[in-house]
């Protein structure tokens, strides 16, 4: 104004401007920057923009989608139809929601999204456009649908190994290059497979039977900690030493286990992965682990339900044995391979008196001790089930003619007293018994239980603790064997029995060797008894090693008598069965006879069949070497009819093994097979220091075919028949003046 400059300054407030500046810069960074996929559609639901995450997640970039309908995302699945109609409800009726939706990615691959959707109007109401936040949920959705699987497969029935493969199967699926193992225990101690779908069986082996605890693999390490165990290493892990070799060689380098908790805080196994890869699990890998986890305890829990059910149903409460529920269960489904060929019903005597008298508590104890003593005794192939009140029903495999020794022994076994409430009891029972042919399975298990309660009313009758047969063939035969039984107990009482003896010649000189005492048996009333039928009778009768002991001292005695009469028997054997060497005390025994009869123990063998070693090897070499420490002999009776293998043959401290008669039938044949066997076994003895005999030799072909294969021993009647004491010493002297020795007539 005039020579005056003035400024004029204008004012305005951007501040609201600059604030939706920096809110636009913001969200853009939002947008762009976060892992959800964004997808802004228009009025029509045409795509207007994506941001990068969408990329990634569809493999579309926005030049590929823009302008196409949303349903370009859709996988052309069946359901997108309905899903689309939904979407497109839902927008028109303007409010926020979410939907899932099977897309298809840009390469073909399906893929699982959850969609957020926001529609946007404008003043007036109407639709500008609509705004969708996708999340990727596959993964969800497949951990969702395996438990949604498993908790349907728990409801199918599936047995529980089969329900723990099949969850190893889908984490297999969905959790990629992992095998899965499930471990289970039952005692804390060691731990056994239960489940497992593509890893190695030799990596399951490894593991079945392991024993838990502090450095015992990933599993059993996690059992053992209650927690869960990771190995990125396996080859450098100190958890691992000693057990790595197999699951590298398998290529499997890392392992991760959890422990399967109970409710109760109890440790019933672990769910294990394995991965070709060294390091540690992704969250993801440990997510669905900890879900596996528990859906192997629901398993695991339902199992134990199931299993207590069957057994409030199927077993006795008081003993836990199978009850009439479970026979009858079985006698239904029996087959004719699994037919038991003998069933025993075994009912307590008077046992309603001892409730009475006592009360039933003390009854209830006598179930239990007579089921322990039962269960003790059976082999475990039986089955042995409480029927009812004092009621026992045995079903058994073993042969029938078994049958007589099975219900003696257990009629024995239950006269045993036991105290109870301070009183001494002496149990008995009564045993009917039935046979079955299997024929018809289910009507005969009808039929023979019938037979064996028709039985036990026999026995009853017959004046209790004793035993019927439904047949009266089998009761004739099951009374002649009583009374044998009862006639042999007497005869070795009074000292009946007699010993003979059976001469044994050296093959190259027809010098005596030594004798083989056996037993023989003539019963006033029954006659002459074969030893192939009281022997067996005595092992059965439990009066075998009274027996033994009286062979082993009458032959001591004898050899005495012989020295004492300058009659040159250089050795005597004595047979003892396998049940002798059951006792540890067997070779104080034996010296104690020597002893007794004045006896030198280098003129005594004992003689042992292969069959002795069956029962326990160990504890048959500890006896074999304690007899072989007193001086005497060892002969191994009956050689290469039993189980024995050559290793065993070779371990045990034997002096003498015998080839058994068998053999000889065919022998004459010098190309046959068994000429070649028993040059075999004399080689085989021969080259462990043994002196071989040959039993049963009653030809001069078989002598002269031994004498030329330079056997060293003979037995047999080509030189004689066992002897009495007094004909043995005419035998004797007569050989001397005779080679080779004379035939007995």
């Amino acid at each position: 104004m005039g020579d005056r400059l003035l400024h004029v300054i204008t004012l305005r407030d951007v501040s609201p401007a600059a604030g939706h500046v920096l809110a636009d810069e913001i969200c853009a960074t939002i947008v762009h920057e976060t892992d959800r996929g964004i997808v802004v559609l228009d009025a029509e639901s045409r795509i207007t923009h994506v941001n990068p995450a969408f990329g990634i997640l569809s493999g579309y970039s926005e030049d590929e989608v823009a302008g196409n309908d949303f349903s370009i995302l859709f996988s052309g699945h069946g359901r997108d139809i309905r899903t689309l109609q939904q979407f497109r409800q839902q927008v028109s009726e303007g409010g926020s929601f979410e939907i899932d939706i099977q897309a298809r990615r840009r390469d073909g691959g399906n893929i699982w999204l959850r969609a957020a959707v926001t529609p946007v109007h404008d003043a007036h109401g109407a639709l500008e456009q609509t705004i969708i936040i996708l999340s990727d949920v596959s993964r969800d959705r497949d951990l969702r649908y395996l438990q949604q699987d498993v908790v349907e497969a728990l409801a199918s029935g599936l047995s529980l190994r089969e329900v723990m493969d099949f969850i190893c199967r889908r984490i297999e699926r969905i959790v990629p290059d992992v095998q899965a193992l499930v471990m289970m225990t039952d005692d804390g101690q060691v731990m056994h497979p239960i489940g497992r779908a593509s890893l190695p069986k030799a990596v399951v082996e490894q593991y079945d039977g392991a024993r838990i605890g502090p450095a015992s693999g990933s599993c059993g390490t996690a059992i053992h900690r209650h927690e869960e165990v990771i190995v990125p290493d396996i080859a450098t892990s100190p958890l691992w030493e000693g057990l790595a070799d197999v699951p590298l060689e398998h290529g499997l380098h890392a392992c991760w286990a959890r422990p399967i908790i109970l409710r109760d805080g109890q440790v019933a196994g672990a769910f294990t992965l394995f991965s070709p890869e060294p390091g540690h699990p992704s969250t993801w890998c440990r997510r669905v682990v900890g879900a596996c986890a528990h859906l192997c305890m629901l398993a695991i829990v339902q199992e134990h339900a199931r299993q207590s059910i069957d057994r409030l149903a199927h077993y006795d409460g008081l003993t836990g044995l199978p009850n009439r529920a479970w026979l009858r269960q079985y006698c239904a489904q029996a087959r004719p391979n699994s037919v038991p060929r003998v069933t025993m019903v075994l009912n307590l005597d008077r046992f309603q008196k001892i409730n009475e008298a006592l009360g039933h508590a003390a009854g209830d104890t006598l179930l239990m001790e007579v089921a322990r003593r039962l269960r003790g005794a059976l082999p475990a192939a039986d089955i042995l089930t409480r029927t009812d009140g004092d009621e026992f029903v045995i079903l058994t495999q073993t042969a029938p003619q078994q049958a007589v020794v099975r219900a003696e022994r257990l009629l024995r076994l239950l006269e045993t007293p036991i105290m109870i409430e301070g009183v001494e009891l002496r149990p008995s029972a009564s045993i009917g018994i039935s046979i079955s042919d299997g024929t018809d399975p289910a009507a005969d298990m009808k039929t023979v239980m019938k037979h064996a309660y028709s039985a036990l009313s026999q026995a009853k009758e017959a004046g209790r603790n004793c035993y019927r047969f439904f047949s009266p063939e089998m009761n004739r035969a099951a009374e002649d064997r009583i009374t044998l039984a009862a006639a042999l107990r007497r005869a070795i009482r009074e000292d009946r029995l007699s010993l003979v003896y059976q001469p044994q010649v050296m093959t190259d000189s027809g010098q005596l060797h030594g004798v083989e005492a056996l037993a023989r048996w003539i019963d006033p009333e029954l006659g002459f008894i074969s030893p192939g039928r009281f022997i067996p009778l005595a092992e059965e009768t439990g009066q075998i090693e009274v027996l033994g002991e009286w062979s082993l001292r009458t032959a001591c005695r004898q050899m005495t008598a012989w020295m004492a009469q300058g009659i040159d028997v250089p050795i005597v054997s004595v047979n003892l069965s396998a049940i002798h060497f059951r006792d540890r005390n067997l070779p104080a025994t034996i010296a104690r006879i020597m002893d007794e009869a004045g006896m030198p123990p280098e003129r005594l063998t004992i003689e042992l069949t292969e069959s002795t070693m069956i029962d326990n090897f160990e504890q048959t070499v500890e006896i074999v070497t304690a007899i072989r420490a007193l001086g005497c002999g060892v002969s191994m009776d009956d050689f290469g009819t039993g189980f024995s293998s050559l290793s065993n043959l070779a371990s045990l401290p034997v002096s003498e093994v015998k080839i058994d008669q068998s053999f000889m039938k065919g022998f004459e044949e010098p190309s046959g097979k068994v000429y070649s066997v028993v040059r075999a076994i004399m080689h085989i003895g021969q080259s462990l220091g043994m002196t071989v005999v040959a039993e049963g030799v009653e030809t001069q072909a078989q002598y002269q075919l031994l004498r030329a294969m330079q056997c060293d021993v003979i037995q047999g009647y080509l030189f004689s028949r066992p002897l009495p004491p007094e004909e043995l010493a005419q035998w004797c002297a007569a050989s001397m003046s005779q080679s080779p020795p004379p035939v007995h007539a």
